[in-house]
């Protein structure tokens, strides 16, 4: 989860690293070529030791070359600041890639990846590196046509359920639409059973329906153009209004577990895997966080966020969060360093992040854990693929998302605030943050 301290830093962090472009990089020591990646993980974490071995691998491989691996844990920012201050750049920077965008991309610090994605061999696959991920992967990831950030790890959303209590309810086939969800919603409350658990006291969890509707009405952009349009025209389209109504419904029809607004993290995730409710909405690292409080017989199912009536976006076009890894432009030498970076993209480290960390793996081919067999058959239909805008500050305009965004559509999603209502505030209030800003 992104923190404020991130986005806080980032303007001081922009100013220090033009300054420093230069610094730092790649260094000689002893005879040997030193790199240095820098990373947000802690050590002991599943991801760290997965990703520490596949840099491992490849210094055995390339003896020339020492690797110093600096895990700064969520105050890897900071930790960079430093370095920075201290005339010594990193030649990595694992991160989220809109703030890897933010601290590094948008001031030309970055090296853009593309001409290597599309030229350099996978390490263990007989394609080019671009051609492991699937077809549209980078599209969100892309800024100003450059890539800057390789993904290596990845979070879809979708709905979950236990299929152990779907074959008692007589739950034989997932909702592909807003009237098969509807309908499949009224059969469980009529088993006395809520439909939908929710973490009431997350604002942004309680986002993900809203965004979601907004990009099966008008497509995978639709929620960022209408945040990102300073004149707030955007929110005139009806496809807004009519994706907030259909939240609405889901509260109107008694969808929403009984005192989710009272719910603190992680009481709503807790109550579902105890099979209080029958659908939770949220991602594949959900899993692992629950794992303590699952009952022996509980079977993961899953199914995604489905389509609407006449909507622009696809069933599967599937929102993800991923983390990623940046490699500066400082470094003194950018194809040893894209050598390594490909490592962390190969099929014996995304197996491994599937099966040992439970992350969905960014390439296409490696075998899911059973949690996530119906999450691979989900992944075979994707035809596209979108960033999830509801996953905390730093996925949007983090001051407006705080302010503006997130608190109207609690209002929403609490019954004290109309569809109608909520447009219009969202536009007056978002035409006086850009103004103001």
């Amino acid at each position: 989860m992104r923190t404020a301290l991130k986005i806080g830093l980032l303007s001081v962090l922009v100013l220090l690293l033009a300054a420093n472009v230069f610094a730092g990089g790649g260094q000689e020591k002893a005879g040997k070529i030193k790199l240095v990646y820098l990373s947000k993980w802690n050590v002991g974490e599943v991801t760290q030791e997965i990703v520490n071995d596949a840099i491992e691998s490849w210094v055995s491989d390339n003896p020339t070359v020492e690797v110093e691996r600096l895990w700064s844990g969520r105050d890897v920012n900071a930790k960079l600041m430093a370095m920075i201050q201290g005339g010594e750049s990193p030649d990595f920077y694992d991160e989220d890639p809109q703030l890897i965008e933010a601290s590094l991309g948008k001031a030309g610090l970055a090296l853009d990846l593309t001409p290597y994605l599309e030229s350099v061999d996978a390490y263990d696959i007989n394609k080019k590196v671009i051609n492991t991920f699937s077809r549209g992967f980078f599209e969100p990831w892309t800024f100003r046509g450059e890539i800057n950030t390789l993904p290596i790890q990845q979070y879809l959303n979708c709905f979950w359920y236990d299929k152990t209590m779907a074959r008692k309810w007589g739950f034989t086939k997932t909702p592909d639409t807003w009237d098969e969800f509807i309908q499949t919603g009224e059969k469980i409350k009529n088993l006395g059973v809520a439909p939908i658990v929710l973490d009431g006291g997350i604002d942004f969890y309680n986002l993900y329906y809203f965004s979601h509707l907004t990009e099966r009405h008008l497509g995978t952009t639709a929620f960022l153009d209408a945040v990102n349009d300073k004149t707030g025209k955007a929110w005139d389209n009806p496809g807004y209004l009519k994706a907030q109504q259909k939240v609405k419904e889901l509260r109107d029809r008694n969808f929403f577990i009984d005192g989710f607004e009272g719910y603190q993290f992680p009481a709503g995730q807790i109550d579902w895997v105890q099979r209080k409710g029958a659908f939770i909405l949220i991602h594949t690292y959900m899993p692992i966080e629950v794992a303590d409080a699952k009952p022996d017989d509980f079977e993961y199912g899953s199914f995604p966020f489905p389509s609407v009536p006449g909507g622009k976006g696809s069933q599967y076009d599937l929102a993800t969060v991923v983390g990623g890894v940046a490699i500066l432009k400082s470094t003194k030498d950018p194809d040893l360093a894209f050598d390594m970076l490909k490592r962390l993209v190969s099929m014996e480290t995304q197996t491994r992040m599937a099966q040992e960390a439970l992350n969905v793996p960014t390439i296409v081919g490696p075998d899911l854990p059973d949690i996530f067999a119906d999450l691979k058959q989900i992944m075979a239909k994707q035809t596209g693929t979108f960033l999830c805008v509801a996953c905390g500050p730093g996925a949007f305009e983090p001051e407006l998302a705080q302010t503006v965004v997130y608190p109207l559509n609690q209002e929403v999603i609490y019954g004290k605030l109309s569809p109608e209502d909520f447009i219009k505030q969202v536009k007056a209030k978002q035409i006086e943050y850009y103004k103001n800003k």
